[in-house]
Formats: structure tokens, sequence, C-alpha cells
């Protein structure tokens, strides 16, 4: 073994700027390779340029910048600096991709399908937006204009920026009056939205289940025998003395809150049984 070791440590803001250069990359490849050939419109930045290009002949990724760079420089003051600086260089990067790769290199689609254009433009977009989340920065348009309105009304983020996709794609289908574009469009949406969940959760979704009722015993015993899940049982204090009840809490995977809903009903049809996401818990 040799005596001299070398030990590099990189200064967290190169990590995030390296985040920031394989999320804008990746977010590039989907509209080349997959999206635009397809006529498919993901929703963002990317769907707006996808359809300016279409109408307007311009490169795609010049018009990436131009619809983006404006709305940072807009809505700098109220964003952090680090972050903005990170979201114009991710502009940059994405843009610059777009159109070498297409104006430049004239890379080919890798496929003509649209079902699997949507579905892999879509993975490689949510994979993308995982990444620049990772480098505290985003893709720029509708992400910032989400960062914002979560932030301002304590939503989550992810939520607001699917629903402003959304709105894009039913613009776009109105747009190019195809309802099969739009469909296909949505479909890349949805897998954009699960590429970025399972990225940056590190895994599938699992749900937090609070189950509210008077035979918490049996109820976690069932949950433990039919689907070998350890359940905790919490004391709950409500508003009336007479209304306090204890709870059991556990955390299941998506798959089988069916089964949960059915051992409540099958030991207390009173129960309250309340159901919310568990993507960012720690697992083994």
């Amino acid at each position: 073994m040799s005596k001299y070791q070398f030990n590099i440590p990189i200064n967290e803001e190169v990590k995030k700027y390296l985040f920031v250069i394989l999320g804008s990359s990746s977010l590039a490849l989907g509209v080349v390779l997959f999206l635009i050939p397809n006529k498919i419109v993901p929703g963002g930045t990317p769907g707006i340029s996808i359809l300016l290009n279409y109408f307007t002949g311009y490169p795609a990724g010049f018009l990436m910048f131009c619809v983006n760079a404006p709305l940072v420089l807009m809505s700098i003051k109220y964003i952090d600096r680090g972050f903005a600086i990170r979201t114009l260089f991710s502009i940059v990067v994405s843009s610059l991709v777009v159109d070498i790769l297409r104006e430049v290199l004239e890379v080919h689609a890798w496929t003509d399908d649209a079902m699997l254009g949507g579905i892999f433009g879509g993975i490689f977009i949510g994979t993308g937006l995982g990444l620049l989340i990772l480098g505290n920065a985003s893709a720029g348009g509708p992400s910032i204009i989400a960062r914002l309105i979560a932030d301002k009304y304590k939503l989550n983020q992810k939520n607001v920026i699917i629903s402003l996709d959304i709105l894009i794609v039913i613009i776009a289908g109105i747009v190019f009056q195809s309802t099969e574009s739009a469909l296909w469009s949505l479909v890349s949406v949805y897998a954009t939205a699960k590429s970025m969940d399972t990225f940056i959760s590190g895994g599938p979704t699992k749900k937090i289940v609070h189950i509210s009722s008077d035979k918490t015993d049996k109820i976690s015993e069932a949950i433990l025998e039919k689907l070998g899940r350890e359940s905790t049982i919490l004391e709950s204090i409500g508003v009336s003395y007479m209304n306090n009840k204890k709870v059991v809490m556990a955390i299941v995977e998506s798959t089988k809150i069916r089964q949960i809903k059915q051992i409540v009903k099958e030991y207390d049809e009173e129960a309250v049984l309340i159901v919310i996401e568990g993507s960012d818990l720690l697992s083994k």
C-alpha cells in the first residue's frame, strides 16, 4: 500500500454545480432524444420551448433560454442568491446542450414511438429535475414560479410543479388540436413525476397510516399478522375527554393501503384512517 494518500475534498458548492450539470444534461437529452421528435409537450420550460419551436422554427435551446432568463431575473429578489445563480447556470447548460445536440451534431431521435418517447422522455426529465433539486437549483420557468408559490402558501413544491405542467399540457392539446398528443404528454408528465420522486426519495414511495379507533390492539395485531409490519400505538387526546382514543401508526408500501382499509373495516367500521406521504423516510 502506498504511503501517499490523496484525499481530495469536494466543496459543497462544487457538488451542487456537479448535480446541476448532470441534471441539466439529462433534461436536455430527454427533450432532444424523445420529446421534440414525437411532438410531446412535457410541461415546464421544455414544453413551452417545444411549442414555440413548432410555431417559429427557432432553435429549442435558444427558446428555452429566452423563456427562462427573464423569469429568473424577475424573481431574483424573492429567491436566494445562490439558488438564482445556480438556476441561471442550469438554464445556460440545458439550452446549450439542446442546441448543440440538435443544431450542431444533428442527433436523431432514439425512438419514433410516441409511447416510448413519452415514457423515457419523462424519465430523463424527471431524473434531471431530481438532480437539480439535489443541487439546490431549478430548471427555471414554471419551476421558479412553483418554488415561489410553494414557499408562500406552504405547499409541496413537487405538487405545484406537476399542476403547472398539466396546465401547459392542456394548453398544448388545445393549440395542437390533438387529443392524442395531449394524452401522451400527460404520460410524460406522470413519468417525470414518478422518476423525480423515486430519484429523490431513493426508492419506492411509502405511506404513513394513522388509525384512530377503540380497537387499536386488535387492528395492530392484524396488521402484524397479515402484512408482517410492526405498528405503534399512540395515545390520542381529543377536544373532549370522552373522545380520547388510541391511534395505530404504521409505515407500509403504497400497494398495501387497500389491505389496511380492509383490516380496519373488519374490526371497527367507525375508525378514522388517515394516509400521508412518506417518500422521505430513511430506510435501512
